[in-house]
């Protein structure tokens, strides 16, 4: 299917189906771009500022024209979208979304979707700490890995479509994966970060004048912790069980270098040190 022919519309205009609607506009350019949100102002905003060609409230207005239908909202909330509405999406359409968790919303959405639709659960690496349609960008896609996990029911084509629709945003890596490896590496790399992120910002220690003591290294560990608690506290209770695991092994460490610093047990933390070096040096060589 051809971009130029098809209707896409996007499900959810904050920050991140703000940046999906201007990435389509200069990348993609379908026939038609719509959006459904729950904020009428921000859907004429949209139209005014020529961002998508029409949005609703009301999704009886949109999905029966749509042929992508991209699901920009909260986790949970895709689900009930998709079930509240199954009877309007146009036959043959495909569904994607921008979830940060797959494994809850694959294996419902799954095992109720229509069979003459086709839902493809992607979730791009990207975004920034605000939330919102007025800190939508385009270039939160470029040069960012889009990941996709794929299952039993999609059509090749399909998949296909959504990694073009990446690879046109600028995405640096399009990678296919299975939705228990999706969910475990990202309450490590990213869910976990939030977490520390968090931790060290609610510190007793933090305070205005923190920024006299503290250098770049303190400013990226802490950038997140200007979070979106809405989103992250849905996100961590539908991977609650991979993130405990993350969160105990950080623990573990946590643990290993403080009973050393009790102990007095320098070669401990040396080794504990020069450990992360080496596995940072070699992961920071796979870019160079």
């Amino acid at each position: 299917m051809n971009f130029s022919d098809m209707n896409i519309t996007i499900v959810g205009l904050g920050m991140e189906g703000g940046s999906y609607a201007i990435a389509i506009n200069h990348y993609i350019r379908p026939k038609n771009l719509f959006a459904i949100d729950i904020n009428e102002n921000i859907l004429i905003a949209a139209e005014k500022l020529g961002v998508i060609q029409k949005g609703s409230t009301n999704p009886k207005d949109i999905l029966p024209q749509s042929d992508l239908v991209i699901m920009c909202i909260y986790p949970s909330d895709i689900i009930a979208f998709i079930k509240d509405h199954m009877p309007l999406f146009k036959s043959g359409s495909i569904i994607t979304d921008a979830a940060g968790v797959k494994r809850n919303i694959v294996n419902e959405i799954v095992m109720i979707i229509r069979d003459d639709l086709d839902f493809v659960p992607g979730h791009p690496m990207a975004g920034n700490e605000f939330k919102g349609f007025l800190y939508a960008d385009q270039k939160i896609f470029y040069g960012n890995s889009y990941l996709i996990t794929p299952t039993l029911k999609n059509k090749e084509e399909s998949i296909k479509l959504i990694e073009l629709m990446a690879k046109r945003f600028g995405c640096s890596k399009v990678y296919r994966t299975d939705i228990d490896t999706h969910d475990s590496m990202i309450a490590y790399a990213s869910q976990l970060m939030h977490v520390i992120a968090v931790s060290i910002v609610n510190n007793e220690n933090f305070s205005n004048d923190i920024d006299l003591f503290s250098g770049g290294s303190f400013k990226n560990a802490t950038r997140v912790a200007n979070i979106n608690p809405d989103l992250w506290t849905d996100a961590f209770m539908q991977n609650s069980d991979n993130l405990i695991n993350q969160i105990t092994a950080f623990n573990n460490n946590m643990e290993l270098m403080k009973k050393a610093l009790v102990e007095k047990d320098a070669d401990t933390i040396y080794q504990f040190l020069e450990k992360s070096r080496l596995r940072s040096n070699d992961y920071v060589n796979k870019f160079d």
